[in-house]
Parts: C-alpha cells; sequence; structure tokens
C-alpha cells in the first residue's frame, strides 16, 4: 500500500473561519488607524449682502467676534477697522468658534487664524480663512460693500471741539493806552502809545539825548524829564530837543485785548 503523503492539519472548515476572523480584526485595524474625521461645518453660501450682523460695539479691539447663524467672523485688528472672514476652517471644513489673543481658532484640531488677515499662525489649516467684505454703517455691521467708499472702517467720530485756549496774559490791556496817547512801563524800559484808534506803537524809553527815562505821555509826545525832549506818540520822532535822534522802536504783538512784547 502507498504512503498517505498529505500533511496532518488544521480542518479545511476551521481554516476557512479562521481567515474570516483574521480578515475582520485587520479591518477593524484599518479603522481605528484613520484619523477622526472633522465635523464639517453647515453646508450653505451664508448670509446675503446687506444682511446686518450686529452692533459694531460688540466686537472689541484687538479681538472679534463670531457670527454663527451667519457663517462670518468679524474683527477689530485696529481701532476702527473691521475685518470679515467664513468661518468655515480651511482644514477640514469645522466652523471656528472663539477670537481670542489676536487669533481665530478652530476647535476641532486646533488651526488658528489671524485676526488682521485670516492669514494661518498655528496648523493644520495651510490656506488663510477667505475674507468676506463687511461695511459698518450707522454703528451696524454689515455684510458686503453697502455702496461705502472704505468698507472696512467705521466712520471715525466726529471731533470734539477743542478746548479754548486760556486768555493770554500780556503786559496790558489795550483798553489801558488811551488814543493819542500812551503810558511808560519803567521796569520793562519801554513806551506804548496808540496813535490813533487801534493802532498800537512801541518805542525805547531810553531818550537819545543823554540816556535818561522818558516818563509821561502828553500832548500828543512822549516826554523826557531831565533836558526837555519830546518825541511823536506816532512814530517816535523828535518834535523837539536837545534829542536829535528818535526813540528806538520796541516790537509788539496785539493778541485779542492784551500786549505783550513781540
Amino acid at each position: 500500500m502507498a504512503e498517505d503523503t498529505r500533511a496532518t492539519g488544521v480542518p479545511r472548515r476551521t481554516a476557512v473561519a479562521g481567515a474570516v476572523v483574521i480578515a475582520g480584526a485587520a479591518a477593524g485595524c484599518a479603522r481605528y488607524a484613520e484619523p477622526a474625521a472633522e465635523a464639517p461645518a453647515e453646508s450653505g453660501g451664508g448670509a446675503a449682502e446687506g444682511t446686518v450682523l450686529g452692533a459694531a460695539s460688540d466686537v472689541p479691539v484687538g479681538g472679534g467676534k463670531v457670527f454663527a447663524d451667519k457663517k462670518v467672523v468679524v474683527t477689530q485688528p485696529a481701532k476702527g477697522e473691521f475685518k470679515g472672514f467664513s468661518t468655515v476652517c480651511t482644514h477640514q471644513g469645522c466652523a471656528v468658534n472663539k477670537v481670542k489673543d489676536g487669533t481665530i481658532d478652530c476647535p476641532c484640531h486646533g488651526s488658528k487664524f489671524a485676526i488682521k488677515d485670516g492669514a494661518v499662525t498655528a496648523g493644520p489649516a495651510k490656506k488663510p480663512l477667505p475674507a468676506q467684505e463687511v461695511t459698518v454703517a450707522d454703528g451696524k455691521i454689515v455684510l458686503g460693500s453697502g455702496g461705502a467708499a472704505e468698507p472696512t472702517k467705521e466712520k471715525p467720530p466726529k471731533e470734539s471741539k477743542p478746548a479754548e485756549k486760556p486768555p493770554v496774559k500780556g503786559l496790558t490791556s489795550t483798553k489801558d493806552i488811551p488814543v493819542g496817547g500812551g503810558k511808560v512801563f519803567e521796569k520793562e524800559q519801554l513806551v506804548i502809545t496808540q496813535p490813533n484808534e487801534g493802532e498800537f506803537k512801541g518805542f525805547s524809553a531810553i531818550c537819545t539825548h543823554q540816556g535818561c527815562s522818558v516818563n509821561q505821555v502828553k500832548g500828543g509826545t512822549i516826554n523826557c524829564p531831565c533836558h526837555g525832549s519830546k518825541f511823536e506818540v506816532g512814530d517816535g520822532s523828535v518834535r523837539s530837543g536837545p534829542a536829535t535822534k528818535p526813540l528806538p522802536y520796541r516790537s509788539l504783538k496785539v493778541d485779542g485785548d492784551q500786549i505783550t512784547l513781540a
């Protein structure tokens, strides 16, 4: 009788069952090896142009606000500068859910986008958030240009009137200088005259004869007590000697009703 050379092994039915178990295990391993799919954002084109998103005051400077139902996130990187972006993360389509510390954040895999231009600041996303045009009008954020010349900037508040300047404290008041006369200021060695109404002249109070100080303005002249020299109130020229040279001019500044040296 010929020897049976077939190896004694596992019965065929048992072997087939074992193959099924191995195949099932392999499929299970494949499933657990795949990364968890990111929950996609709701489909749809978002809000229509002209939709009011909310109040501009709700968007903090250096931050932003997510308008989830409109699929728009609005930021304010600098005061009065508003930016709009899609809320759909460019990684796997999750919806971003907050704006914090200068970035727009996605909760699914940690992608972060800059509030100024939507650029990626942290992955796994590789593409920036798509821009959405927004306009601020009457304190409201509106989706789209709305016909505004500068759609991303809020109208600046009306400038308040500058505080009134404190009154100028001068050397003297215009009311203290009589028309056709004048006044001597000994400390400043100055004489101020008003030859015609509203016309003010300044001269040195030092007489050009021998350096005495003039001491009065009377009868249309500036008078020196030492030797009787007299000078015209209009131009300081000599009306009577012994002085032969006019009084030197001194520059004045009139601010309102106050007179000061220029």
